[in-house]
């Protein structure tokens, strides 16, 4: 038999509420039905009515065409940790299994083991609300995990392994945070796995994808990341998917608790919605690191799961008085991998032999460059050159041709090869985090940027990535750069004096 459900008891805006604090979400197409208002009855019955964002993604996720069809098919949610996920897709496979007879809802997380937690979860909500009058039975047999209804249909739970839902034809699937997945797992779940499963269910089939934000390694969410964010910025580029994400925007302090009540989506408002309150929450922010404060509470991309130079570490070494005669300093500059922005540092030792380094420019584009540079190196640094790759080869490039046309020498620039670069970047991050001695001018541009490294190794050698980082890291790499021109710059000539 088919349980029906009242209703829904409210109306869902036709616009991103100004209260969801959402960054990007795909808009309510009020022409469209929607069983969004079910899903919301199943959480009221649950204990767990729904806060206003939670509302919003099940109205939207829930639009259906005249037909009955499900409009999206791929649902992706990535909000902070403590905001709800699990109260917000709960409902979900709870309303499917008890509207649609027959059926197996799947869900997975991070490992067998979270399932199973979240499955427990779920279990407690559902055995003290409501919906026990509907008769629900629970199978807790390890690998068998199961909510059993009346109409024959199952809530159940996998392992994220390659050979998950194999003989299933599941019509909803939830994926949690999948931020801790590798891509190749990733894609052998999703499209080798769960899409094959529902391929003959057209307008009844549906997968879930919710995390938090993650970290370099985390190509398999980013990459879905990424295509969601471009269904909202493109409209009608791809109506398959449903998309909302709740992030601190750029530029916001991300222990301003201002700037966290503005995006958070759980911070409990003055109507009484949300879950969290915000003292609690900025508490919190002093007992967790930075890099997991701002990819778990502010869901931002901006660190690396565990940052290479601890931020606290990297402040303490800012002086932002440092400084030194042209003479007496390396020149070097490098380019973001897509070109975003470049950076021109200055690095030298100060008497003692510790290690300096300063920002001489730093802006978006690279179209300012050259000039900057002859003009520099017209001022004769001790040393001018940089790292012989990625886009920075451009631009060394044409500064050659600019010097050569002035009859310079043609030793004017020295590049760095591979293991030269993988020697710079070590010994500039052994300066920087093993012996604290790498004094810096205390600039965003550094600063920022050292929060983003990741390091990649090729063959023997390790050396900071553009490509991989979270985010540009030009000057990091112009500064070790230039530390290593200056500490391999020519010896002064000399001749041999005669005494008589």
């Amino acid at each position: 038999m088919t349980l029906e459900l009242a209703p829904a008891p409210f109306v869902i805006p036709d616009r991103v509420p100004d209260w969801a604090g959402f960054t990007y979400a795909t808009p309510r197409n009020l022409e469209r039905r929607t069983i969004g208002g079910r899903i919301a009855n199943v959480a009221a019955m649950m204990g767990k009515p729904g806060m206003p964002w939670q509302r919003y993604v099940w109205d939207v996720a829930g639009e259906v065409d005249a037909f009955g069809r499900l409009i999206h098919e791929l649902v992706i949610v990535t909000v902070p940790r403590q905001s709800g996920k699990t109260t917000m897709y709960g409902p979900v496979q709870l309303e499917r299994a008890i509207t649609t007879p027959g059926i197996k809802t799947f869900y997975t997380a991070q490992t067998g083991k979270d399932a199973r937690s979240r499955f427990n979860d779920l279990k407690q909500l559902l055995e003290s609300s409501q919906l026990m009058h509907l008769s629900p039975a629970f199978r807790l047999s390890a690998g068998d995990e199961a909510i059993i209804w009346p109409n024959g249909s199952s809530n159940r739970i996998f392992a994220p392994v390659q050979a998950a839902l194999h003989g299933e034809t599941p019509p909803l699937v939830g994926m949690d945070e999948i931020w801790e997945l590798d891509e190749l797992l990733g894609d052998a779940i999703l499209e080798g796995a769960i899409i094959p499963a529902q391929v003959t269910l057209n307008g009844r089939r549906q997968v879930w994808l919710i995390s938090t934000a993650g970290t370099a390694a985390s190509a398999f969410l980013r990459k879905w990341v990424e295509r969601g964010r471009r269904s909202v910025l493109e409209p009608g580029s791809d109506p398959t998917i449903a998309y909302f994400e709740a992030s601190l925007p750029d530029g916001d302090d991300p222990f301003d608790p201002v700037a966290i009540a503005r995006f958070h989506p759980a911070v409990r408002r003055e109507d009484g919605t949300g879950t969290q309150d915000l003292a609690a929450l900025m508490d919190l922010s002093r007992g967790v690191s930075r890099a997991t404060w701002l990819r778990a509470f502010c869901n931002i991309w901006t660190e690396a799961a565990e940052p290479l130079i601890a931020p606290e570490d990297w402040d303490a070494l800012a002086d932002p008085t440092i400084g030194a005669r042209w003479c007496d300093v390396a020149i070097a500059w490098d380019v973001s991998h897509d070109n975003e922005m470049g950076a021109i540092v200055a690095s030298w030792r100060d008497a003692a032999g510790r290690p300096r380094t300063r920002v001489v420019h730093a802006a978006p584009g690279t179209q300012w460059m050259i000039d900057l540079l002859v003009d520099l190196y017209d001022r004769r640094p001790a040393a001018f050159g940089a790292d012989d790759g990625g886009p920075t080869r451009r631009i060394t490039d044409e500064l050659r041709r600019r010097l050569a046309a002035r009859r310079e020498p043609d030793d004017a620039i020295r590049t760095l090869n591979g293991i030269e670069r993988a020697v710079a970047d070590d010994a500039w991050i052994t300066a920087a985090r093993d012996q604290r001695e790498l004094v810096h001018d205390g600039s965003r541009t550094l600063s920022n940027a050292v929060a983003h490294i990741v390091m990649k190794r090729s063959g023997e050698t390790t050396r900071i990535s553009r490509t991989d980082s979270t985010g540009p890291v030009a000057g990091p790499v112009a500064s070790a750069v230039a530390l290593w021109l200056f500490d391999h710059k020519p010896a002064p000539a000399w001749a041999p004096v005669t005494r008589y």
